[in-house]
């Protein structure tokens, strides 16, 4: 009794113990849990696909202070070319006491590079104000106009370009984000900038710096001593790019910013196995900034995953025709033209469901279950789309194209077609009974017309057998009169 109550007590430990196992293990898979946040909002996302995985009142109003330098140095670069050479002017004054400078001096040269690098690197206001003036004075045409009307221009090119981007929650007063209640943005619409800056082969070079030390012309104008240059040695305020305790290997940029308004602020961005997030947190404090931004970035490499769900030039479906050209085949391809991909939890993956949804007015109606597309229609035409979920919830649709044209039946090409299946499948038990099949329709046709035309023969004898009686008839009757209708014609 003893000894097989020891060995059921071993044998239900046993269980415990592997069910415990079991679920450590699930505990140890499972996706980890958003960190905490303490900034007042923030969002982290995926670069290339815009896909959000994380966010804290990411549509809120913020003043984005100098985080506003990113979408500055967006609108600079599309009206200059970053190796041209600008002179600094009097705009550098129009500066509030307590800025943050990049040291420019008037009558200075630079190339806009290097203005760039001062705009991000040690967030130069007077860097903005040099751009904007040159910009506004570009579009205008005119070398002369004022400071303030500078301004006017280049803030309105700012908030252009700001919705275009679908930073549609956002205004900018000045080119350097010193605090303004006119001037503010949202983390969402910080993302949207963030992610057109990553675009930028100048400003994803410059944000990625620990710090820039050289000649603010980059040494182009060594035989020119009519212009005056200055030797910078700029170090970044982005503390998770520099070398220090709160360094992020795996981080590319891209700007801070801090007014007692705005709080501390940062929109960064960071790079792992091709993979690239941006986080934004706006009304933070130090350190927090950084610990935060961090702990986005590790939540969101360590948990979610890039998705290739499909190939540019995947044949995604196969579907029948109706009222089409037969000769040309009874199904239509249809194509994804770009790569689909998603940016989502990794054991989310086996989960995704796939549908494919056609154009209404492309459905042909159908006795069946199957879906039929009506001719014609034309190669590379959209048909349709690719729907992908998880569960009840859509997470990317791509659009479905022909990969052919497809051609509408006549009567021409249904006779062709008839031959030609005709002539393939002659010698089969199909192709023989078909030729019984016309060669009797054939015999039945020639015994209609045969019969059709040997009663319309007979009708037309008849028809002149007793025309001719008539005939007769009349004549017998005008010259067969007798004597008593003669002498009256003698009369």
């Amino acid at each position: 009794m003893n000894i097989l109550f020891k060995k059921r007590n071993l044998k239900n430990k046993c269980i415990v113990l592997f069910l415990l196992l079991l679920s450590f293990s699930k505990v140890v898979f499972a996706a980890e849990l958003p960190p905490e946040v303490v900034a007042q909002t923030a969002i982290l996302g995926e670069a290339s696909t815009g896909k959000i995985i994380y966010e804290k009142d990411m549509d809120k109003k913020m003043y984005p202070a100098s985080m506003t330098k990113l979408i500055t140095a967006l609108v600079a670069l599309d009206h200059l070319n970053a190796d041209a050479l600008l002179t600094v002017g009097t705009e550098i004054n129009e500066i509030p006491w307590d800025s943050s400078k990049a040291g420019h001096l008037v009558g200075e040269t630079l190339t806009v590079k290097n203005l760039i690098r001062g705009l991000l690197i040690p967030s130069g206001n007077d860097s903005a104000n040099v751009l904007a003036v040159a910009v506004a004075r570009k579009v205008k045409n005119d070398e002369s106009l004022p400071f303030e009307e500078c301004i006017n221009v280049f803030t309105e090119l700012m908030n252009k370009k700001a919705k275009a981007l679908g930073a549609t929650n956002s205004h900018f007063a000045n080119a350097h984000g010193y605090h303004d209640e006119n001037h503010y943005t949202t983390a969402h619409d910080m993302f949207f900038i963030a992610q057109e800056a990553l675009k930028n082969q100048t400003i994803a070079e410059v944000a990625k710096e620990k710090g820039y030390s050289g000649d603010s012309a980059e040494n182009t104008l060594e035989s020119n001593g009519t212009l005056k240059t200055q030797n910078y040695n700029w170090t970044n305020h982005n503390l998770l790019i520099t070398d220090n305790e709160y360094q992020y290997e795996y981080a590319i940029g891209l700007k801070t910013g801090f007014m007692d308004e705005a709080g501390d602020c940062l929109t960064a961005a960071a790079q792992k196995d091709g993979t690239t997030l941006i986080a934004v947190v706006c009304h933070s404090e130090d350190p927090a900034r950084w610990t935060d931004t961090t702990s986005l970035f590790e939540y969101g490499f360590n948990n979610f995953t890039m998705a290739n769900l499909q190939k540019a030039g995947d044949v995604v479906n196969t579907v029948a025709l109706s009222g089409h050209n037969r000769l040309l085949g009874d199904t239509l391809d249809t194509v994804i033209k770009e790569d689909v991909q998603e940016y989502m939890l990794t054991e989310d993956i086996e989960n995704l469901e796939t549908r494919i949804e056609y154009k209404n007015e492309l459905l042909a109606e159908s006795k069946t279950e199957e879906q039929q597309l009506k001719a014609p229609i034309e190669k590379d035409a959209e048909v349709g789309k690719m729907v992908y979920q998880l569960g009840n919830e859509v997470i990317k649709e791509a659009p479905l194209y022909a990969a052919t044209q497809v051609e509408k039946r006549t009567i021409g090409n249904s006779i062709q077609y008839a031959f030609k299946n005709l002539a393939a499948n002659l010698f089969t038990i199909k192709g023989i009974l078909t030729v019984v099949g016309i060669v009797a329709i054939l015999a039945i046709l020639i015994v209609l017309l045969v019969t059709i035309k040997s009663r319309r023969n007979r009708r037309r004898s008849k028809y002149i057998f007793k025309s001719n009686r008539r005939n007769h008839s009349h004549r017998n009757y005008r010259y067969n009169d007798g004597p008593r209708m003669r002498k009256r014609r003698r009369r």
